[in-house]
């Protein structure tokens, strides 16, 4: 038990450091998310000049593992379908998906809360209708 008054403010000097501590780890582990989406590939894709077909991408980063199947018809997405969506903020940005079919466009608006995931997602379709 607790007596003294310097034992208790001990005590909360060691959770504040604690919470402190915890916080700049989950910041320098958000930056470090954030360099490794932003350094992925990304590709220009003129949808004009992809044929109609089947495209297979995979993006793997250290949060997140996606693998898609995109299908074109007449230089219009029509199909992005989710093969494999394992990790951090895959389900949370799927709506992206939508948006790109909407748009006829890969480079689309992230997702508001799921910025990496959107990040992700864009690079795996360029990737995939690139090759």
């Amino acid at each position: 038990m607790i007596k003294r008054k310097s034992d208790i403010s001990s005590v909360l000097m060691l959770l504040a450091l604690i919470c402190l501590m915890a916080g700049g780890w989950h910041v320098a582990r958000k930056k470090a998310r954030l360099r490794e989406a932003s350094s992925l590939p990304y590709y220009k894709i003129e949808m004009s000049q992809i044929a109609d077909g089947q495209y297979e991408g995979r993006t793997n980063t250290s949060f997140l593992h996606l693998h898609l199947m995109v299908t074109v018809e007449n230089h219009q997405l029509k199909n992005i379908e989710v093969l494999e969506n394992d990790g951090l903020d895959g389900e949370t940005a799927k709506p992206i998906i939508q948006e790109m079919i909407k748009q006829n466009k890969i480079v689309v608006p992230a997702i508001k809360g799921a910025e990496l995931g959107s990040l992700v997602y864009i690079s795996c379709v360029s990737t995939a209708l690139s090759l």
